[in-house]
């Protein structure tokens, strides 16, 4: 029994001297007051921002800010005159003086008030005589109403830098009937393709500048003219363009590819890679828009134009001004007679943003009136098939188009060619 119990008491005191060797996992760092919930670790920042506790509710209430008066500025004498500017100006040291560098004071009279507000408010002074017709979209951004003017004054000035001359057929193997032949063939591969209407226009545009300054094409490369004038502009226009093959296909096999590319190099480095000439087409979206032209209006314009591409002796006219006729003759014939008593057709807006009169636009209109008086006994029928239908209004056969208004129109056109 003694035996038991000394083990017990060795055993005790070996189990208390493990428990001392043994480190302890954590270290407890003692502290006066109340243990920080992080340690060390909130010991520093509070250190960092301060002994006294941060008052959370206070935080979340807006600070009241206390803004000093101000003085009462002192009304000034004359209350039309502004008062002077100070500018400082410089007096530079020069080697030969001991003067320290100084600044001179210069009083400069301030530009007055009226005079500031006529700039910032100024524009054009013809707006004022005329109606904006770009105010309403300037809420649209993809319109540019801004740029808007800008833009078309540009086209002005490209098609004066490619223009179209009178005649320019005299001495070529190429005639004007073939050339007529050839738009009017054109007219029906566009519907037969469903391409666009830019389309339509700039392949007139290609052929007639490339027939002007390339002049030994041959009537048996005519049609290969043609159809490559085609393909390029449907390139430059249609998001999907037809395929080469497509094309070889609509001439019967007549040309082959390389047929095709070997003519495309000719016209695109004969025309310097320049397709950038204005559409008549451009132009008629802005006058319909200026004369508030109804949707009538704007197709039966268009049918005067589409017409106008076939006949030679329509090219030179530059595309603003026989978009300015067409829209004219289309106002002209398809007036209410009881709404329209006494109305003026050219409006001094249509003037002003045409930038045509009233007599710029009458040669175009005798003209193109006369070739619409000659349209149902023409050869050339394309256009006017194509305008037959209901999804350009049957244009082509309203009873207008007979008026005795666009007789004597058309018999004018023949008196003055006579």
């Amino acid at each position: 029994m003694a035996t038991r119990n000394r083990t017990a008491a060795t055993m005790k005191h070996v189990n208390q001297e493990n428990i001392k060797n043994i480190k302890p996992a954590m270290v407890v760092v003692p502290s006066k007051g109340k243990r920080a919930a992080l340690g060390e670790i909130s010991n520093k920042v509070n250190t960092l921002r301060g002994v006294e506790p941060i008052d959370r509710i206070n935080l979340l209430q807006k600070k009241k800010v206390t803004i000093p008066k101000r003085q009462a500025v002192k009304p000034i004498a004359n209350a039309n005159e502004n008062p002077p500017v100070q500018v400082v100006k410089p007096v530079m040291k020069t080697s030969s003086s001991n003067v320290d560098n100084k600044s001179e004071v210069v009083n400069v009279p301030a530009a007055p008030v009226s005079q500031k507000r006529e700039e910032r408010n100024s524009f054009s002074t013809d707006l004022l005589k005329f109606e904006d017709i770009d105010e309403q979209d300037k809420e649209n951004p993809i319109l540019v109403s801004l740029y808007t003017s800008d833009i078309h004054e540009y086209l002005r000035s490209l098609e004066k830098k490619f223009p179209i001359k009178k005649g320019y057929l005299t001495g070529q193997e190429v005639t004007p009937k073939m050339r007529c032949v050839l738009i009017d063939w054109l007219v029906e591969v566009h519907q037969q393709f469903r391409l666009m209407q830019e389309t339509l226009y700039l392949t007139v545009a290609i052929i007639d500048r490339f027939l002007q300054s390339h002049r030994t094409i041959d009537r048996k490369r005519l049609q290969l003219v043609g159809v490559t004038a085609m393909f390029i502009a449907s390139k430059y226009e249609e998001m999907y363009s037809p395929d080469i093959s497509d094309f070889v296909y609509i001439t019967d096999k007549a040309y082959s590819k390389a047929d095709i590319l070997h003519m495309e190099m000719i016209i695109v480095k004969n025309l310097d890679y320049s397709f950038g000439r204005p559409l008549p087409l451009h132009f008629l979206r802005r006058y319909s828009k200026a004369g508030k032209a109804l949707p009538i209006h704007h197709t039966m314009a268009k049918y005067f134009l589409e017409q106008s591409l076939i006949h030679y002796e329509m090219c030179h006219y530059p595309p603003s001004l026989i978009a300015a006729a067409a829209i004219y003759l289309a106002f002209l014939i398809l007036g209410n007679e009881e709404e329209d008593v006494g109305k003026v057709i050219w409006t001094d807006t249509l003037a002003y943003y045409s930038t045509y009169s009233k007599d710029d636009v009458l040669p175009a209109v005798r003209d193109i009136a006369a070739i619409i008086n000659n349209a149902e006994s023409s050869k050339y029928q394309a256009v006017r098939k194509k305008y037959v239908h209901v999804k350009h209004m049957k244009i082509s056969v309203r009873p207008e188009l007979k008026s005795p208004i666009m007789l004597s129109i058309s018999s004018k056109s023949n008196e003055i060619q006579n």
